[in-house]
C-alpha cells in the first residue's frame, strides 16, 4: 500500500518537497526573518526602582527604555539595546540615538514604546488611544489603523492593543501569516476553509484573533490585522534591503500606513525605497515604494515621490487609479479608465466620456487635498482636479490646501490647476 503524506505549505503559499525539513521554501528562506520576540513580563513593584521612576517623571522615553533595559530585575546581564529594538521593529542604531538624544514628541512612536514594554497608563504622561477611542466621532478609520500599525510589532509577537494573549507558537504565528498573506493577495476578508490547508486551518481554528463565520469561512477579528501583519512581512523584506515582496502586487493604502511609520525610524530602508522608486525593475515595484515613502510625513519625500511620479508614466497611472478608486470607491478597473480619460482630457484639453464622474466627484477629490498622511495622493487629486478648476468648490479646497501644504511640488500642483492646466504640464 502507499503511504500517504499531508500536504506541507510555505508561509507563502508554496507546496513543499516531501524532503523540504526547514519548512520554508527557497524564496523565503533568503528572504523571510523571523518576528521579533515581545518584552518579558515584570513585576508590579519594577515601575517602582529609583532609577526608572525618575526616568519616568523627566518625560524622556529614551531614558525610560534605557532604565528599563537596565533594571535590577533583570540580573547581572541587561537587555541589551539590539534586543529591545527588535521588539518595535528598528535598529540598535536609532535605539541608541533615541537613549541619548533629545525627547521623543510624536505620540505614535511614545505609544509604541509604551505598548512595547507594558507601560502602566498611571506611570505615563500622555494618554493612550483606548479601545473606544481607537474610532473617533466621525469614524476616522485612518486613526485606528495608525494604532494599529504603531503596535505591529508587538501584535505579531503575542499582543494586539496592549491586551496580552495566550503565547504562540512559531508555526502558529507562521498561520497567521499565511492567512494574512493570501487575503491581502486576493483583496478579500476572508477565506473559504477549502481555500486553506488543513494543517494551517487547524491552526487558525484555535488562534484569538482568528473566527469562523456561520458559513464555516476563517477571517480576522479585526480586519485592519492584514494590513498590520502583510506590512510588518514586507517591512521585514524591505529592512534587509530586498524589494521581492514590494515587488509582488501593489499594496492597500492602510499597508502603505503602516509600512512607513515603520520606515520612518528607518534610514536604511528609506535609502532602499528612495532607490527602487527611482529605478525598480518594474511600475509596481517604483509604486509601492513611491507610496511608502509619500506617507512618511518628510516634504522633501513627499517632492521626490511626486517628481517621480511626474515623470514615470506607468507608477503613475497606478498611483492615480488607486487614488481614484478608494476616494471614489470605484472598482480598480473602472477607476484606469477613469483616469486614462482625466488625464488625456486635462492634458489635450478636450472633453472625456469620464469626466462627467470628475466632475461629480470633486468635492470627494477636494476632501482628498487634506489628507496629510499622504502628500502624492494629494498630488493625484490635484492631477484628477485639473478638469474642475471652474468648480467653485474645488477652486476653494485648492485655495484652502495652498495654506496647509508642506510639499514644494504640492503647491506647485495647486497653482498649476488654479491656474487652468495641469500639474503633469510643469517641467
Amino acid at each position: 500500500m502507499t503511504a500517504t503524506h499531508e500536504a506541507r505549505y510555505c508561509r507563502c503559499g508554496t507546496r513543499l518537497a516531501r524532503d523540504n525539513a526547514t519548512g520554508r521554501c527557497s524564496p523565503c528562506s533568503s528572504y523571510g526573518r523571523h518576528q521579533p520576540h515581545a518584552a518579558p513580563d515584570v513585576p508590579a513593584d519594577f515601575w517602582d526602582e529609583v532609577v526608572l521612576r525618575e526616568a519616568l517623571q523627566s518625560r524622556h522615553m529614551g531614558r525610560v527604555i534605557r532604565a528599563w533595559r537596565t533594571h535590577p530585575h533583570h540580573g547581572r546581564h541587561p537587555i541589551s539595546q539590539d534586543r529591545a529594538a527588535s521588539w518595535v521593529g528598528m535598529s540598535q542604531a536609532q535605539l541608541s540615538r533615541i537613549e541619548t538624544g533629545p525627547p521623543i514628541v510624536h505620540l505614535d512612536r511614545l505609544v509604541q514604546w509604551a505598548t512595547a514594554l507594558r507601560i502602566p497608563e498611571d506611570r505615563l504622561w500622555f494618554a493612550m488611544p483606548t479601545a473606544a477611542g481607537d474610532l473617533d466621532g466621525n469614524g476616522n478609520e485612518v486613526n485606528r489603523r495608525q494604532l494599529l500599525g504603531t503596535t505591529a510589532a508587538t501584535a505579531v509577537s503575542g499582543f494586539l492593543g496592549g491586551r496580552p494573549i495566550r503565547e504562540l507558537s512559531l508555526a502558529d504565528h507562521e498561520a497567521v501569516e499565511w492567512f494574512a498573506w493570501h487575503l491581502w493577495q486576493h483583496r478579500k476578508d476572508e477565506l473559504d476553509p477549502l481555500q486553506i490547508p488543513g494543517s494551517i486551518a487547524s491552526r487558525l481554528s484555535r488562534h484569538p484573533h482568528v473566527m469562523q463565520t456561520t458559513e464555516g469561512a476563517y477571517r480576522f477579528t479585526d480586519p485592519a490585522l492584514t494590513d498590520v501583519l502583510v506590512a510588518h512581512r514586507v517591512f521585514g523584506d524591505i529592512a534587509q534591503g530586498s524589494g521581492h515582496l514590494l515587488a509582488t502586487a501593489q499594496t492597500s493604502h492602510a499597508t502603505d500606513l503602516t509600512i512607513s511609520a515603520l520606515a520612518a525610524d528607518d534610514d536604511g530602508a528609506r535609502r532602499g525605497l528612495t532607490a527602487w522608486m527611482r529605478r525598480g525593475a518594474t511600475a509596481v515595484l517604483r509604486v509601492n515604494s513611491a507610496g511608502i515613502l509619500a506617507k512618511v510625513g518628510a516634504p522633501e519625500l513627499g517632492d521626490a515621490a511626486i517628481c517621480t511620479l511626474r515623470a514615470d508614466q506607468d507608477a503613475r497611472h497606478l498611483y492615480l487609479t488607486a487614488v481614484a478608486s478608494r476616494v471614489l470607491n470605484l472598482p480598480w478597473e473602472q477607476a484606469s479608465h477613469v483616469v486614462s480619460e482625466a488625464v488625456a482630457q486635462a492634458v489635450n484639453q478636450t472633453p472625456g466620456a469620464s469626466s462627467g464622474i470628475i466632475e461629480v466627484a470633486s468635492r470627494q477629490l477636494s476632501n482628498e487635498l487634506a489628507n496629510a498622511r499622504d502628500a502624492a495622493a494629494r498630488w493625484c487629486s490635484a492631477v484628477l482636479l485639473a478638469n474642475c478648476h471652474n468648480d467653485s468648490g474645488a477652486r476653494s479646497a485648492l485655495m484652502s490646501a495652498v495654506q496647509q501644504e508642506a510639499c514644494r511640488e504640492n503647491l506647485r500642483a495647486y497653482a498649476a490647476v488654479l491656474a487652468g492646466t495641469t500639474p503633469l504640464a510643469i517641467g
